[in-house]
């Protein structure tokens, strides 16, 4: 294995393109190859030593237990955090002085400051190679933006905007290919639901209206009905659920997956640590993830399983069923009790897909249907 990574570096060659040009092969002796699947690997046993090489005081830092929280590493991505500015001063020197100890620069440009709090920014300066780091109010981590204050609402306007985008994008396939329905909503799954249900899992019951209104604005496009149609009605012709009930699946699935966790392991113990807050009926006004999940549970019948706290037994699919049939029962209640829905839901009784949006080939007289069984007439 070391002769063959030696070999793959022996000699590396690069190009820099530049306006549909590119310039001619150098040697490159620094740094690992971009893309190539191995450099990750490399560049984390490059630097898994760097945390035995923090000198600083970690009295003022995050623990759970014994376990002390102070740096997160993700391929190149470094997430580093304290209590205090002092601290979280000191680590960045300590970091500083082991990437001058193995000639490594961190990009100062690219390095923000976030401070969590409510109410007025507070100013704090902080210093890296003796340049000012920018404080900001926002900060993307894997993916997932993140806001001072700890609130999710312009974290999915975030990913609610990216979502648009794609289904623009969708839209345009739609104009230049006739496709069915059915499968315009599997396309739709496919390439815009993957980007409003990104980080869900931990968004989880918080009422994101800019995320369903990227999903309500497709199922309007599909029907060619008017954006005063009553979204019950755009759910029940197209058999499709709002996208925190999703949320709640993925999040009792995740759920799963940290009761198998093991015990000592990050994950576990962040749990543990918000499971004991959530019993104790602290919820950080909503926030605590774990009593959400306890709410969750105890809505759909299922308090006895928030009250064993293992894994062993529960049966996943059974609660997914219960999550859907609660929403079918909301469902059905919603189109008996709106006025507008009352020619509506004399003939609806089934939550599904209706197969005339497939079946009827003509446009117009398709379009006519569905605006007559959503009641846009009355």
């Amino acid at each position: 294995m070391v002769k063959a990574l030696k070999a793959m570096y022996s000699t590396v060659k690069s190009c820099v393109r530049y306006n549909h040009s590119q310039s001619d092969f150098f040697e490159s002796h620094v740094g690992l190859k971009q893309g190539d699947p191995s450099s990750p690997l490399l560049f984390m046993f490059f630097v898994n030593d760097l945390m035995n090489n923090i000198n600083s005081d970690l009295n003022d830092i995050f623990t759970i237990e014994e376990m002390k929280l102070f740096l997160l590493l993700y391929a190149d991505d470094q997430a580093v955090f304290a209590r205090s500015p002092d601290s979280l001063q000191k680590l960045l020197n300590d970091i500083e002085n082991y990437c001058n100890a193995w000639g490594l620069r961190i990009n100062t440009a690219k390095t923000k400051i976030m401070i969590f709090e409510k109410g007025r920014l507070t100013h704090h300066d902080f210093y890296l190679y003796g340049s000012s780091l920018e404080v900001v109010n926002s900060f993307k981590y894997l993916g997932v933006s993140l806001y001072r204050n700890g609130n999710w609402y312009r974290s999915q306007k975030d990913i609610a905007k990216h979502a648009s985008y794609a289904l623009n994008g969708l839209f345009q396939i739609f104009k230049s290919i006739e496709l069915p329905n059915s499968q315009k909503c599997k396309l739709f799954d496919a390439l815009v639901s993957s980007i409003l249900h990104f980080g869900g899992e931990l968004i989880g019951s918080y009422p994101c209206t800019d995320l369903e209104l990227v999903h309500t604005k497709f199922l309007r496009r599909i029907l060619l009905v008017k954006r005063s149609t009553n979204t019950a009605a755009l759910y029940g012709e197209l058999g499709r659920v709002p996208l925190v009930i999703i949320r709640k699946v993925r999040m009792i699935k995740y759920w799963l997956k940290i009761l198998k966790s093991p015990h000592d392991s990050l994950i576990y113990k962040t749990y543990e640590m918000l499971r004991l807050d959530a019993n104790a009926s602290r919820s950080y006004n909503g926030r605590n993830w774990a009593f959400q999940i306890k709410q969750l549970l105890q809505e759909h019948g299922f308090s006895n399983v928030w009250d064993s706290n293992v894994h062993e037994g529960i049966n996943f699919l059974m609660i997914r069923q219960r999550i859907f049939d609660m929403y079918h029962q909301q469902w059905y209640a919603s189109i008996n009790n709106s006025s507008k829905l009352k020619t509506y839901s004399v003939f609806k009784h089934d939550f599904n897909f209706e197969s005339y949006l497939d079946n009827i080939a003509i446009p117009k007289f398709r379009i006519a249907l569905s605006k007559f069984r959503v009641s846009i007439f009355t």
